[in-house]
This record gives C-alpha cells, sequence and structure tokens, in this order.
C-alpha cells in the first residue's frame, strides 16, 4: 500500500536516506558519526520544509511495515527547499559548512524524484517500480508534462530499473562529485 508520509516515519525514513547519502559520501556523512547524522536526517524530516520533508514522501508499506519511500517535488521549488535546511534549529551539533545538497540537481518544470529506496529484505519485489508509477500518476495530476531523476553512473540495476520504466537520458551531471544521468521520462 501506497499511502503519504507522516512525521511518526522520520525514524525508519532517515536510515534508508542515510543509505543514500552515504553512498553519495555527502560533507554531513563523511565529517559527522552515523548516529548524529541520522538524527539531523530525522529533524530535518520532521520540521521546517527542508526536501527531505516528510510531505515531499509517500511511503510504501507491506503488512503495516514501512518497507520503502519516494521522494518528490517540484524542480522549481529545489533551492528554497534547500535553502530550509538553514531555519532548522538543529538539536545536535554537526560539522557542515553550508547545506546537505547544494548543487542544483534537476531541472526548472520536471516534477523530480529526489529520491526511492527499499528496505533490503524487502527488494525484488517491485516495491520502487510501484512507488515511481505511482509518480507518474501524481505528477501527471498536478499538472507536470515531465517526471525526472538523477542515477549514479555505477549502479546498473538502477539504470537498468529507471530505463525499463521508461527514462531516458537526457545529460550527464557531477553532484557530489560523481557522474549521474539526468533522465527524464514524459507523463
Amino acid at each position: 500500500m501506497i499511502r503519504a508520509a507522516q512525521k511518526k516515519d522520520a525514524k525508519q525514513l532517515s536510515e534508508l536516506m542515510y543509505i543514500i547519502w552515504n553512498d553519495m559520501e555527502l560533507p554531513l556523512v563523511v565529517n559527522n558519526d552515523k548516529d548524529t547524522v541520522l538524527k539531523v536526517i530525522e529533524q530535518s524530516i520532521v520540521e521546517g520544509n527542508y526536501r527531505n520533508n516528510y510531505k515531499h514522501i509517500h511511503v510504501f508499506e507491506v503488512d503495516d511495515e514501512l518497507a520503502g519511500f519516494i521522494n518528490c517535488y517540484a524542480g522549481d521549488d529545489e533551492a528554497q527547499l534547500e535553502n530550509n535546511w538553514l531555519e532548522i534549529d538543529f538539536n545536535e551539533s554537526f560539522n557542515l559548512e553550508s547545506t546537505p545538497l547544494p548543487e542544483h540537481e534537476t531541472d526548472n518544470g520536471d516534477f523530480y524524484i529526489e529520491s526511492v529506496a527499499v528496505f533490503t529484505k524487502y527488494r525484488g519485489k517491485g516495491i520502487a517500480s510501484k512507488l515511481i508509477e505511482f509518480t507518474f500518476e501524481n505528477a501527471k495530476k498536478l499538472g507536470f508534462k515531465q517526471v525526472s531523476l538523477n542515477c549514479d553512473f555505477d549502479n546498473k540495476g538502477a539504470l537498468k530499473l529507471y530505463n525499463k520504466l521508461g527514462f531516458e537520458p537526457l545529460t550527464d551531471r557531477v553532484l557530489s562529485g560523481h557522474d549521474y544521468k539526468y533522465m527524464v521520462k514524459k507523463v
């Protein structure tokens, strides 16, 4: 079942987001211990209106257990959402000079998939595909003509999935020192 995320999901969502941010080698993750980063991510999911706020997230549940999530927003909103990080009064002290994701990731006019992740025990069951297909319908309802995402060149499994779902590479981008394909799908 797919539903809108709630504040109560923040702890589990932070665990999945940590996996993504760790793979991206974001300075927040590199320069701080895991426990601190998890708490900071969790707080940013609940407070303020940062790009990973629960209001931008839908979750997939299996037997009332959170199995995965997708985080999406309008590309036009990206810069403001990122700057909202600076408005959160964090409970934890951490080392970060700016915001976690200061690089421009998406194009204006797109409905952008910031991240999609599934807990290991639920992988291979089509959950990510269902979340992405849900996003296509949601984007159409909201009046968007195109959905976009970034995929790490080295993530062959994700590239295969995105191609299967109709995404096509538009351009290459470097984010946090990693090479990504900016991929789009008309909806």
